[in-house]
């Protein structure tokens, strides 16, 4: 949370520093509407979405949005070979466990169009971009083997690294309302994501509240 706190402060003194274009600063929450890892026996993620987010007002309407996301993801899978043959069964793996922890970064940038005037008490809209995300993983678990003189070894693993950069196509609809000095935008976003990541799902889909001021 520390980096996601460094990302907040910096997206936020950028922001003091455009003068060219009114902006608004705020921050983003949700949940997932789909799971998050993939091939994996248990998901067991946590159900939220929360991160800093800067918009650049432009004329006619449009609206250029930056935001830094972060999702705890994570998953359990298991394997057991059950057998009833009396007889040592070949080589192989006869049992394994695998269990996932990541912290899960992602780097919207959108294009949204908003069908209102600002002056008016809400504004529907519709965006879209592009996303960056990369995932630093902690990867445990054991595997349980026979070898070729029936032998049962076991061994475990445990170890730390950092996901490809990936590159999805965003998109987001919404709508925009003021509540006293601040402004709400409760949307939905889902974006598909490029690359060959087996960990994560290559769909992915979220209801968001923004809060601006």
């Amino acid at each position: 949370m520390q980096k996601l706190a460094l990302v907040f402060c910096l997206m936020f003194f950028a922001a003091q520093f455009d003068f060219a274009q009114p902006v608004s600063v705020g921050a983003l929450g949700g949940v997932p509407l789909v799971e998050q890892t993939n091939s994996f026996e248990h998901d067991e993620s946590r159900p939220y979405v929360i991160g800093p987010s800067v918009e650049v007002r432009l004329p006619a309407g449009f609206a250029l949005e930056a935001d830094a996301l972060y999702q705890r993801v994570g998953g359990t899978f298991s394997f057991r070979l059950l057998t009833s043959n009396p007889e040592p069964v070949g080589p192989g793996t006869l049992a394994s466990s695998n269990r996932l922890r990541a912290n899960l970064w992602e780097f919207p940038l959108l294009g949204k169009y908003y069908f209102r005037r600002r002056s008016s008490g809400w504004q529907p809209f519709l965006g879209t971009g592009w996303a960056l995300r990369f995932a630093e993983i902690h990867q445990a678990g054991s595997e349980t083997s026979v070898d070729a003189q029936g032998a049962l070894n076991t061994f475990s693993f445990n170890g730390s690294f950092r996901s490809d950069l990936e590159i999805g196509a965003n998109f987001a609809a919404g709508v925009r309302f003021r509540v006293g000095h601040f402004a709400l935008s409760p949307q939905v976003r889902c974006t598909r994501w490029g690359g060959q990541n087996n960990i994560l799902r290559k769909n992915e889909a979220a209801a968001i509240l923004g809060i601006s001021f």
